[in-house]
């Protein structure tokens, strides 16, 4: 692809929040091309929605055909009960994809993508900065396993109240802490949905009860005379969606080296400096 032209893409999960929120942004960038088709539920097929000045066309996968350009790059923010279900759609149309809907079972998807010709990015978490800060926990564990045995841990995280699953990045940040010798399971995860808590015990702003991600680890270690607070959080869909369309550049770059069949993560996207942000 030359650098004059503009990366085709199609959004899954229409018209869904985050979905929007990475068309509105890569509507606006110079070096990407939405179209206007996009995917959906079947209970939405049929209808339209808006980005900006383009209206786009919404059919569920498999309803009817769609005629895409040469290259087009995939990016599913739908459900946890769609998401293998858009990877087998994906994979079938040979379309690599850009991956960021959480809540369903990773090994699934990659035995999925053994059949696959093109690549994906798959991650709980586009946010860059956060995305480090699992990297960070992530060479902690390997380091150093079963360190903080006897420690004990809380979590509890905060989002919107239409977030149906537990958080993708809680979740993986627990188990980064079991590999350091923590007992806790992630079921004990405390995952906050109430907007009155949220405002009273979390001082969530009251602009971004409908879009946030507060997440707060503590642990107590050595009889519960030392403790250690880890928090993240964010306000807002900008950052997930500035995350994706880098993983979706990153993709492209990888396409035109000829890999094929792999599934990267953010981390792998966040080591590539040199992969473009657009404008």
């Amino acid at each position: 692809m030359s650098p004059v032209e503009r990366q085709p893409l199609l959004l899954s999960g229409l018209p869904g929040r985050m979905a929007m929120e990475v068309a509105r942004l890569a509507h606006g960038a110079d070096d990407l091309a939405v179209q206007r088709v996009g995917l959906t539920s079947s209970a939405r097929h049929g209808s339209r929605c808006a980005v900006d000045d383009m209206e786009i066309a919404l059919i569920a996968p498999g309803r009817e055909s769609i005629r895409l350009p040469r290259g087009t790059i995939a990016v599913d923010y739908s459900t946890p009960g769609a998401a293998l279900d858009n990877a087998r759609w994906f994979i079938a149309h040979d379309l690599p994809f850009v991956m960021g809907t959480t809540g369903f079972e990773p090994a699934e998807l990659e035995s999925l993508m053994r059949k696959a010709s093109a690549p994906a990015v798959v991650a709980p978490n586009m946010a860059p900065p956060i995305v480090l800060l699992q990297a960070a926990l992530h060479w902690l564990a390997g380091e150093f396993p079963g360190a903080c045995r006897g420690t004990t841990l809380s979590v509890r995280e905060s989002h919107q109240q239409g977030k149906r699953d537990t958080s993708g990045t809680a979740r993986a940040l627990v188990g980064f802490f079991q590999r350091l010798g923590i007992d806790f399971d992630e079921s004990r995860i405390e995952a906050l949905r109430d907007p009155q808590r949220q405002r009273k015990e979390l001082a969530v702003p009251e602009a971004f009860l409908g879009a946030h991600a507060f997440h707060r680890y503590e642990l107590d270690a050595a009889h519960d005379t030392v403790g250690l607070v880890l928090e993240h959080n964010v306000l807002g869909r900008r950052v997930y969606a500035e995350g994706t369309l880098r993983a979706v550049r990153f993709l492209r770059a990888r396409i035109e080296a000829g890999v094929a069949g792999v599934i990267f993560g953010m981390e792998d996207v966040l080591r590539e400096p040199d992969v473009p942000t657009g404008t």
